[in-house]
């Protein structure tokens, strides 16, 4: 398993980074080490200047949980985080990610059902410490106190064989991520992912089976998009 980040594309003014998996995006406190924004400072001590949604998260444009791996835009300026971050509020960054999972037995759809299938909800923390996310649905409790509505499109679900096992590839994709999102709600639609100690009872000694390997963004330096989608093996590193 590759465990260390690399640059998949860049230009003078941002990077698209790869995460490997239980790599922590950003700092919890200064001068933590063995981050992804650590890791991409070190090679570009520059973009230290840009000041981002917290001061300690320099030009990250989002992050992904550290157990998904997947690939995470950095802004390298402040103009270009500025661009960002006002494209990600007005929805214009759309990412795609790639999960293999189990399937319950109250599923709220089929493995042949029609796709794409939208499930959108707000988010409270839930748990011991705070740990998870629990999903929130109009009259649930807490749903008015929560700020947004965070929506994951279903793409498609495919079987997938493996070894005696049957298990259940999804792509789905976000323009405006929450933490645990794509986990939650694919556990509330009776998909979790393998490998997902918080959403998942079935354990399985693997990793998140969680990846990133999509994004559509526009660049802050010409009228154009880039578009960005990495073929991901069925198996991931099961």
């Amino acid at each position: 398993m590759n465990r260390e980040p690399r640059i998949v594309r860049e230009s003078d003014t941002w990077a698209l980074v790869w995460k490997p998996h239980d790599m922590p995006t950003a700092p919890l406190v200064c001068n933590e080490t063995g981050t992804l924004l650590e890791w991409f400072l070190q090679r570009f001590p520059e973009a230290s200047a840009v000041r981002g949604k917290k001061a300690i998260e320099h030009g990250l444009v989002h992050r992904l949980d550290t157990g998904t791996e997947g690939l995470v835009l950095i802004a390298k300026t402040q103009n270009a985080f500025d661009f960002f971050d006002n494209a990600q509020k007005a929805s214009a960054i759309t990412k795609t990610y790639r999960a293999l999972c189990s399937r319950t037995p109250d599923a709220a759809i089929g493995p042949d059902s029609r796709v794409p299938v939208r499930i959108e909800s707000r988010f409270r923390p839930w748990g011991p410490g705070g740990r998870e996310v629990k999903a929130l649905f109009p009259n649930d409790r807490g749903y008015a106190d929560a700020k947004h509505n965070y929506c994951t499109l279903v793409c498609s679900i495919r079987h997938i064989k493996i070894d005696a096992g049957t298990f259940y590839g999804i792509t789905c994709q976000l323009d405006r991520g929450a933490r645990h999102q794509v986990r939650c709600h694919l556990s509330q639609m009776g998909y979790p992912i393998i490998g997902d100690s918080l959403y998942n009872a079935e354990r399985f000694d693997v990793p998140l089976q969680l990846c990133a390997n999509g994004i559509d963004f526009p660049d802050p330096d010409s009228d154009s998009r880039v578009s960005v989608l990495l073929q991901q093996p069925d198996r991931m590193s099961l």
